[in-house]
């Protein structure tokens, strides 16, 4: 009744975890764009710029990522709200986290800081990779 099918190797998902990601490319935020060279994108490796783009990225705002959910939702978190510092910094968090645990190679973040600048705010925290931990820190304004 059933078509038969072979099982395929559980880790193959993980071997193939870039190519199942897309492409990542370098980008400089504080110029705003990526990064080229003799013309042509600058292509890596590197999940710092993958965990930087996707918090950088408000969701829904972009309609490339319409068929997705890349991105967190932090303005409204944010700019122009009187939420309690706390209620922020946990909703924040957890937007947060939520969009680095779709990366296969992210297992989780640490040391979670959050403050409320005039301009806007800072995050920082430690995301913990299959293969290391980085120390990331973004302005939003």
């Amino acid at each position: 009744m059933f078509p038969q099918t072979q099982d395929l190797p559980s880790l193959a998902v993980a071997e193939n975890a870039s190519a199942e990601l897309g492409k990542s490319f370098l980008f400089d935020f504080s110029k705003g764009d990526f990064v080229m060279h003799n013309g042509k994108l600058v292509q890596t490796n590197d999940i710092t710029v993958w965990i930087e783009k996707i918090i950088r990225t408000e969701k829904d705002r972009y309609k490339i990522y319409n068929d997705t959910d890349y991105g967190v939702r932090l303005e409204d978190l944010v700019i122009g709200t009187n939420y309690d510092l706390a209620f922020a910094e946990s909703e924040i968090r957890r937007e947060i986290e939520d969009a680095l645990l779709t990366h296969p190679q992210i297992t989780g973040i640490s040391n979670f800081r959050f403050i409320r600048t005039p301009s806007g705010a800072e995050v920082s925290m430690e995301v913990i990779c299959l293969d290391q931990t980085r120390n990331i820190t973004a302005t939003f304004k």
